[in-house]
């Protein structure tokens, strides 16, 4: 086996050199650090994690211990504490228990050998709390999940006496004679305190003429759930987690179904519905956030312990149709968020019995179509980019007011200015926000931590490889990993550029432009083109362009894959076109930092919803936009690859560990550029004519290789020529 004095020879280096090259510093010049990681790579040496720990005198190492990983429960806990444990450089390891207090004991010694700070556990140990005190952690180091124990230590939970009582409560409102109770083994003083106050409150009403009751471990579950059925035919079955739920419910409908038959019970939460269970839902997700939350920053002063408030009983409530013959015709551009929408009506349809269909349409295609035939078209709702709005609104959209005088009143719970900038129009509201986007920068995280190229970028600039905070500093690292120039940069290209439109290319200057200025017009409408805000914005459009591939990426949603592909370094995108980046055939997976863009003047993006004057279904067709605008709606659209302008939805724990970003851009928000262009006579100059009459200009310029002031000359003019046409 290779040792540190072996690699130190075979790369020509003291073994000091090769200690600070493994341990990360970047005092070491980027010619000794790829000869040292090539002999390690040749030599297949491999690091002591544990002398490298005790050397640091801290292993950055947390626990999660859990009876099982089947459980949702127990899924939704690890996945979230791991994702928040791991961006703070935490490593997180998993000991399962199957519930056996013996096994656990020993675990225990396991996790403190490997010296590690901090334990969440769900623990199968009655006096769990004075296990882990005798192996040596402190109160400090160790929080118990769901089960308070009888010594003092620090728990999170959820309140299991509330939620008997709501559970009783559901039961006791349904027309329930015969009910069946459920639970793990209640050694443990949380199962307790529910079954208690569960019976306690079903006792106290004659409206239940039995109530049976049966304990069982996860082992003894199927037949445990068979005698249920066996003694009783229950009109309900309550359980206390969803995987004994889960387990009657398959019980019942291979073996019992001749028995209707209502399933009850506590349950993590569900983002996609679910439609044989009731559930009452506790948030585990944010459970296992706050825990490695607490454990990494030790924040808890004054107190031992946080309820998490449950989130209560699922909503996903039938409506009542005022016509069940109705076919509702969406037009809508096609996107990410369109796929998601088609599969999330499914569920409109089976509560309503409307049918929805939804056609799609290209940018370009459907841009000419809602412009030329405006209020003509045929189709009760239009869902059109944002940038539309202002100037076809009110030749295409019904307001809604007109439609329901007081819509106002319950439109809340939106993004910060989501109303403001994709709703109101001269003070009535013509839309409801669609999906609301706004610009990021993404970054390959793992390029800009590399210790090799962190010190080569400072050799070569005298500048340390940080994320850029403007395109001065964005072109200058695209230029290092653009492997054209630097032919030490381990991938092609440096950063991405959207030109295959010419309004994308439009939006890349703007994004720059609106880095040095946040006015592009004057006050009497004249555009600030003759500028050193926009050469320098030109210069940095043109600059950008020689560091990407220069492949004509038509649509965001296109240069978003080549960045998935693995061979650029960053690119600016709108965040409703970048899913893909945890997709199954993406390469940057887990490698992808995200920040806002230079400049901290990022554009909005994104659609609106609205319905159209030649709809002869309005009532049903608001109907459905005050459904699609629910914060269920809104949070499952999201998971399913969409977007949503509610936010609960940029709240959500899954939503989170899936599209980590979006709980950053949720900030952005209030940041962004919005309407940035003047009216004319009353009229609008549209975003997009603009954006296309600059990209014009500077596609054509870039392509030519023009003079600066030649291009944004040329820019000047075509826009004088368009407020002409206007007036």
């Amino acid at each position: 086996m290779a040792t540190i004095k072996d690699i130190a020879k075979v790369a020509k280096v003291s073994q000091a050199t090769v200690s600070n090259v493994l341990n990360g510093k970047d005092n070491v010049s980027s010619d000794k650090i790829r000869r040292v990681m090539k002999a390690v790579e040749d030599m297949g040496y491999v690091i002591n994690e544990k002398a490298q720990n005790l050397r640091k005198g801290t292993a950055k190492i947390l626990a999660v211990v859990v009876p099982n990983l089947y459980d949702k429960t127990y899924i939704d806990f690890f996945s979230s504490f791991k994702d928040y444990a791991e961006r703070k450089e935490y490593t997180v390891d998993l000991y399962i228990t199957n519930d056996d207090d013996d096994y656990e004991r020993k675990q225990i010694q396991k996790i403190k050998s490997r010296m590690t700070e901090g334990v969440a556990v769900f623990t199968s140990i009655s006096d769990g709390s004075e296990a882990y005190y005798e192996a040596g952690f402190s109160n400090e180091d160790v929080v118990f999940i769901s089960n308070k124990q009888p010594y003092s230590c620090k728990f999170i939970g959820y309140d299991n006496i509330e939620a008997g009582k709501e559970i009783a409560k559901k039961i006791l409102q349904g027309n329930y004679e015969k009910v069946a109770l459920l639970t793990g083994p209640l050694t443990y003083s949380g199962k307790m305190d529910f079954r208690n106050s569960f019976l306690e409150s079903i006792v106290k009403s004659d409206k239940i003429s039995e109530v049976y009751e049966r304990v069982t471990t996860e082992q003894c579950k199927y037949q445990n759930v068979v005698r249920v059925f066996t003694h009783m035919q229950p009109d309900a079955v309550v359980t206390d987690s969803i995987s004994l739920a889960q387990t009657v419910k398959s019980v019942y409908q291979n073996f019992y179904r001749n028995r209707p038959v209502d399933i009850v019970s506590l349950s993590p939460v569900y983002t996609i519905p679910e439609r044989d269970i009731i559930r009452y839902e506790i948030d585990y997700r944010k459970m296992g956030i706050d825990a490695a939350s607490y454990l990494i920053n030790r924040n808890w002063e004054n107190r031992n312990e946080l309820i998490i408030e449950s989130k209560g009983f699922s909503d996903w409530p039938k409506i009542n149709s005022k016509n069940e013959e109705n076919v509702l015709n969406i037009l809508s551009i096609a996107s990410p968020t369109t796929r998601a929408l088609k599969t999330v009506v499914n569920l409109y349809e089976f509560n309503t019995g409307i049918k929805i269909r939804i056609i799609e349409s290209d940018y370009e295609s459907m841009y000419k179509l809602v412009k030329n035939r405006g209020a003509e078209l045929p189709y009760d709702i239009v869902r059109m980019d944002k940038d539309w709005f202002p100037v076809l609104a009110k030749s295409v959209f019904e307001p809604l007011t007109n439609i329901e005088s007081n819509i106002g009143n319950s439109l809340d719970g939106f993004l910060p200015n989501a109303l403001k900038n994709y709703s109101y129009l001269d003070g009535d509201i013509y839309a409801l926000p669609g999906t609301p986007s706004i610009q990021l920068l993404f970054y390959r995280k793992d390029l800009f931590e590399d210790t090799r190229l962190k010190r080569l970028y400072y050799e070569m600039y005298k500048k340390s490889l940080e994320v850029p905070k403007t395109f001065e500093e964005y072109n200058r690292i695209a230029y290092f990993f653009t492997n054209e120039f630097n032919n030490e940069s381990p991938i092609k290209y440096g950063c991405s550029f959207t030109s295959g439109e010419h309004g994308t290319v439009g939006v890349e200057f703007l994004m720059r432009y609106f880095s040095h200025s946040k006015r592009l017009f004057d006050e009497n409408g004249n555009i600030l083109l003759n500028t050193e805000a926009a050469r320098d914005a030109l210069r940095e459009t043109k600059d950008s362009w020689n560091c990407s591939s220069k492949i004509e990426h038509n649509w965001w949603t296109d240069s978003a894959q080549e960045f998935a592909e693995g061979d650029t370094a960053m690119g600016i995108y709108m965040i409703n076109h970048v899913s893909g980046f945890v997709g199954p055939d993406s390469k940057i997976r887990g490698k992808i930092g995200w920040s806002i863009v230079p400049g901290d003047n990022p554009m909005l993006g994104g659609s609106v919803l609205g319905i159209s004057k030649y709809s002869k279904n309005k009532d049903i067709a608001l109907d459905f936009l005050k459904w699609i605008s629910r914060d269920d709606i809104g949070t499952a659209t999201v998971l399913l690859g969409g977007m949503s302008a509610k936010k609960t939805a940029y709240d959500d724990a899954e939503v989170n560990d899936a599209y980590p970003w979006l709980d950053y851009a949720k900030k952005c928000f209030k940041n962004a550029q919005t309407n940035y262009y003047p009216i004319v006579d009353g009229d609008n100059i549209g975003l997009k004519e603009l954006q296309n009459l600059l990209g014009v200009a500077i596609k054509k310029g870039i392509m030519e290789h023009l003079d600066i002031d030649e291009i944004l000359e040329t820019a000047m003019t075509d826009y004088e020529n368009l407020k002409k046409k206007k007036l």
